[in-house]
């Protein structure tokens, strides 16, 4: 679901919590001077429970203190996470050990986030009612409440660990202070890398792909990039560039077929959209059980690794200076193809890119880069976007 409405984290703790009134009080005071949010209190129960309501902004944030052990049957499909054992080596003698927990949670709207309920959500969908905190804005505005009241009751009593339920990902007290600290929206705390691949054979080393958790929530799918023989943490890097340039002011996802990477060249990968359903490869579940992008490496200079099928920097050319003998014979499918091509060109200035177009086995040497727009960001080894035309010779390149 794209941004959805209720988001919460559970805060796990060794012994008991006294302080939760504190807490509330610090968060008040602290959102109050970062924003100037101004909170009521509708419901309260001393020590165990307390609602607060902004009426201005229709933000609703409850703190809740429990003094037994979390379910831990909520903790197994972010415990079967690899990434989660190489975070916090230690996080399964961390939930042994807790005795206590704290609540946490931030809504739009007076319903509280019921709205996330499917059923509740086709009932406001057909009267017309639209779901409260539908923006990317408003999304991002409860994330970073939630994360300063997790870091505010992290000041008084460090959790053992925190459970952020938005991306399932389940870190040791002190990692979710650092990376809740962190602005990058979506970053580390938010997109969560589910690792798989084969189990390698004697002497071989293991390649290891990435399935995300969270990035549906921006995206309205999932990144997934198959088990490659670049490191995962590398691969993990770039769907952080391609959820950056998804996701800014004017961003945009990349389109089907196309490529990006560093403006220096220094690395490309493809991108593929596929539809809930698809069989993209991979071995759990099968088919795909949600849409997602692909991102498929073509070159990592670094690492010394060129596909196959990536197309040499010297077939480049610009898209308003192009060879004749890559466009087809027909007018109409020139036309077609050139006004493809502007238009990506287009949406990448629009972030301070630049397009290019690259085709396989052209002899021509490459165009000079056209210039940056005019009144554009500085571009400093940013990344670059690339695809194909209609008839899929025709590769492209946009770089931001």
């Amino acid at each position: 679901m794209l941004y959805p409405n209720r988001i919460q984290a559970a805060l796990l703790f060794d012994q008991p919590v006294t302080q939760l009134a504190t807490i509330v009080r610090d968060f008040q005071r602290i959102e109050g001077m970062r924003s100037g949010a101004q909170f009521n209190v509708p419901e309260e129960n001393p020590g165990r429970f307390v609602r607060l309501f902004n009426g201005a902004e229709e933000l609703m944030v409850t703190f809740e203190y429990c003094d037994y052990p979390c379910d831990t049957a909520l903790f197994r499909p972010a415990l079967s996470s690899a990434f989660v054992g190489i975070a916090t080596p230690d996080i399964r003698e961390r939930i042994a050990r807790s005795r206590s927990h704290i609540l946490i949670e931030v809504s739009h709207g007076v319903m509280a986030g019921v709205e996330d309920n499917p059923e509740i959500a086709a009932m406001f969908e057909a009267i017309g009612r639209p779901r409260a905190g539908a923006t990317q804005a408003q999304f991002e505005r409860r994330i970073a409440m939630l994360a300063l009241m997790g870091r505010i009751a992290a000041e008084h009593a460090m959790p053992l660990a925190v459970h952020w339920t938005q991306s399932d990902m389940l870190l040791g007290g002190d990692l979710f202070d650092a990376l809740a600290g962190n602005d990058a929206v979506p970053g580390a705390l938010h997109i969560h890398p589910f690792l798989f691949g084969p189990h390698p054979a004697p002497g071989e080393d293991a390649l290891v792909g990435i399935r995300t958790f969270g990035a549906r929530h921006w995206l309205g799918r999932e990144v997934i990039v198959q088990p490659s023989a670049l490191p995962w943490a590398t691969n993990l890097e770039t769907i952080f560039a391609f959820l950056k340039i998804a996701t800014m002011p004017g961003g945009y996802v990349i389109p089907d077929g196309d490529s990006f990477g560093p403006e220096d060249r220094s690395l490309s990968y493809r991108v593929r959209h596929h539809d809930e359903g698809a069989d993209i490869g991979y071995a759990e579940p099968e088919p795909a059980d949600v849409p997602f992008y692909e991102l498929i490496p073509l070159r990592h200079v670094a690492h010394g690794f060129t596909a196959p099928d990536h197309v040499p920097d010297a077939n480049a050319f610009d898209d308003r200076a192009f060879p004749v003998a890559v466009m087809p014979p027909d007018q109409d499918e020139r036309m077609t193809l050139a006004n493809e091509w502007a238009g990506k060109r287009r949406m990448a200035e629009a972030i301070g890119g630049r397009f290019e177009v690259r085709k396989a086995g052209l002899a021509a040497p490459a165009a000079p880069p056209s210039p940056p727009p005019a009144g554009g960001p500085p571009r400093t080894a940013p990344p670059t976007i690339g695809g194909h035309g209609p008839r899929g010779r025709v590769f492209g390149r946009k770089g931001l």
